[in-house]
């Protein structure tokens, strides 16, 4: 029974940050416990589309393949095989807009009869609009538009040989799914970030849904409030006095994310040592952690139980990135067989 409490927190929380990986996948901040609001990088906050360049990309695709196990399942049929994740997308850049079409498939519930391994499989749809402008050198705002669904196929069945990686392909974009009751959302959220001594970026993104099933709007100061996320990010220079890029650039990031809400509210933060190279090429080492927090009073009393510690090795250049991540559960610092979570996850800028 804990197993399976620890196995659907575990769930629960990162599904918290890939149900809104559009808003975090970007290559730059994995592995910072999901910590990005304030960062420039990326499509994490509308209000960077403020700060956009001539040399920025104007297009980026992604895609990110990570998997949920358990060591005491390794003796089962495709033990190397438990829970898999995997994400891809496109975002299309304009002038001050984005577009974003996101797709997720997860796998759950997995189960083994007759030579056969069955899952309920889910596919997660999101498109994203997003709109910035730069005020003036400290301040940018922006708006973003997001909607969704999720669908489900319960008979999702995978052969134990090695015909099991063409069946995933065909169950997770070539087979039947049906919608998933109450999943179609709809929401608008608006962005503010200061930026502050070249060094220092504070942003504060809330954000509201729309009801579809009744058509009435939940768009008010009360549920603004409840929904408003935080962010602070430090960067240390990226050049020196002299003009010359510096060896190694530092990064902070902390979020608080829907803090008035008890039951998603969650604590984020990270830090990332950037080795930087010639030709626009660097490799990070990130480390971080996530939390939920069910109230105010707990934000910084960690939880063994609920804690999330994440790390990430990356290498970027101007038109390419990869990375390779891990989520390990606190509690699995003392007993592996809690789980852990590894992936790997590529963009390409165009």
């Amino acid at each position: 029974m804990k197993k399976i409490i620890l196995s659907l927190l575990l769930f629960l929380s990162l599904s918290s940050l890939y149900s809104t990986q559009v808003n975090v996948v970007s290559q730059n901040t994995l592995g910072l416990g999901g910590a990005n609001l304030a960062d420039l990088s990326g499509v994490s906050n509308p209000a960077n589309l403020g700060k956009r360049g001539e040399n920025d990309p104007s297009l980026i695709t992604y895609f990110s393949l990570n998997e949920r196990l358990y060591p005491s399942n390794f003796s089962t049929p495709l033990g190397f095989f438990q829970y898999p994740n995997m994400n891809m997308g496109v975002t299309v850049f304009g002038t001050n807009l984005s577009l974003t079409i996101d797709l997720e498939n997860s796998l759950e519930d997995r189960s083994y009869s007759n030579n056969l391994l069955s899952y309920t499989g889910y596919n997660r749809f999101l498109l994203q609009l997003d709109w910035g402008y730069e005020l003036n050198d400290i301040i940018d705002f922006g708006m973003r538009v997001k909607g969704g669904s999720t669908v489900e196929r319960k008979n999702f069945e995978l052969r134990e040989n090695f015909f099991f990686i063409p069946d995933y392909i065909v169950n997770s974009f070539f087979s039947t799914y049906t919608p998933v009751s109450d999943s179609d959302f709809f929401s608008l959220a608006f962005a503010l970030r200061l930026n502050l001594f070249n060094n220092l970026c504070i942003a504060i993104m809330s954000e509201s849904n729309l009801d579809l099933t009744t058509n009435s709007s939940t768009n008010n100061i009360t549920t603004y409030l409840k929904e408003a996320s935080f962010g602070l990010t430090y960067i240390s220079n990226i050049y020196s006095l002299e003009n010359k890029l510096n060896p190694f650039v530092y990064k902070a990031s902390l979020d608080l994310v829907y803090i008035g809400d008890s039951i998603n509210r969650e604590l984020r933060f990270g830090n990332e040592l950037k080795m930087q190279l010639a030709n626009n090429n660097s490799i990070s080492l990130r480390v971080g952690y996530f939390e939920k927090k069910d109230t105010i009073a707990k934000i910084f009393v960690f939880d063994k139980n609920e804690g999330v510690s994440t790390c990430a090795l990356a290498y970027n250049n101007s038109s390419f990135g990869i990375s390779g991540f891990l989520y390990l559960p606190l509690v699995s610092f003392s007993d592996l067989d809690n789980g852990f979570t590894i992936g790997i996850n590529t963009i390409f800028r165009f």
